[in-house]
């Protein structure tokens, strides 16, 4: 059970981006394409599971004295490092195993880039403030992307900003709580305010709920299906609610966690989905 919870399953919630292109597409009444992309983001999780344990490896010196991470299982030594790393081989073999075999398209590829943008985090951009967020956000982006190329179908520009975009404000949000800690696990820390950390979370907030409703509004894909401009009001509502977490309930330490457990979070997040899952079902307002 402390292997399984190294591996930080709660965080495969991250690893749904790929199915970003299936919803959007309006292929998800497709069995196909559905079993395609549930593999694929089964090779996500393991490769990204991998990540997870060489990163809390590497990360192990500095969490012992962290107040929260110190309890993780390679931090408090419940899993050797030496399992650890054996398991994390296991996983990436795993991870690109799958679209080899189920000859996913260009599966293989933006693993290896998502793989290559997890080992730069760990050896470089850890390290470096800003660069740090923008790099984890990077692999949001890579999720979203592979999802779409899967599918061989295209992603709006827009999405995949906004993909981003929510992704710096997140991760912010998550700098920003370990700043408040105090603690000193993090070497990017440094580089780091608590105003600029505000300013960092207001631009990308305000930012991202500005592109997601680009998107909604001129976009293809809502050129196709007008309804999308009525699910603009839920990222928007989720994002205001984020940063109640993060300013009233010093809630920004685990993103993964909040989306989950704040009814008003996930609700917010299924009321979207099914507002979504409704409008690329529907054609435009005025059949021609």
């Amino acid at each position: 059970m402390a292997l399984l919870a190294a591996m930080r399953p709660r965080q495969w919630t991250k690893n749904l981006l790929v199915f970003a292109g299936l919803t959007f597409a309006g292929r998800f009444a497709e069995p196909d394409a559905i079993w395609l992309i549930a593999t694929l983001f089964a090779a996500f999780c393991f490769v990204s599971s991998a990540g997870y344990l060489l990163n809390d490896i590497v990360d192990r010196p500095g969490d012992v004295s962290h107040p929260e991470k110190r309890l993780r299982p390679i931090a408090s030594g419940k899993v050797s490092t030496q399992t650890a790393a054996a398991a994390s081989a296991v996983l990436l073999v795993a991870g690109f195993a799958i679209p080899l075999l189920m000859g996913i398209p260009y599966g293989a590829q933006l693993l290896t880039v998502y793989a290559a943008n997890q080992v730069f985090y760990m050896t470089v951009a850890r390290r470096v403030a800003i660069l740090d967020v923008f790099v984890i956000s990077i692999g949001f982006l890579v999720r979203a992307v592979a999802g779409a190329a899967a599918l061989r179908v295209s992603i709006s520009p827009w999405l995949l900003v906004c993909t981003f975009l929510l992704a710096l404000f997140l991760g912010f949000a998550k700098r920003k709580h370990e700043y408040d800690l105090g603690a000193n696990a993090r070497a990017s820390l440094s580089g780091y305010t608590a105003q600029l950390l505000d300013q960092f979370i207001m631009i990308s907030a305000a930012a991202a709920a500005l592109s997601y409703s680009v998107y909604a509004i001129e976009s293809h894909t809502a050129t196709a299906h007008p309804m999308l401009v009525l699910t603009i009001p839920f990222p928007i509502f989720g994002i205001f609610r984020y940063l109640q977490l993060v300013y009233k309930d010093n809630g920004g330490g685990n993103p993964d966690q909040a989306l989950v457990k704040d009814p008003w979070m996930y609700g917010t997040i299924l009321l979207w989905a099914v507002l979504s899952l409704c409008a690329v079902s529907t054609e435009g307002w005025v059949t021609p």
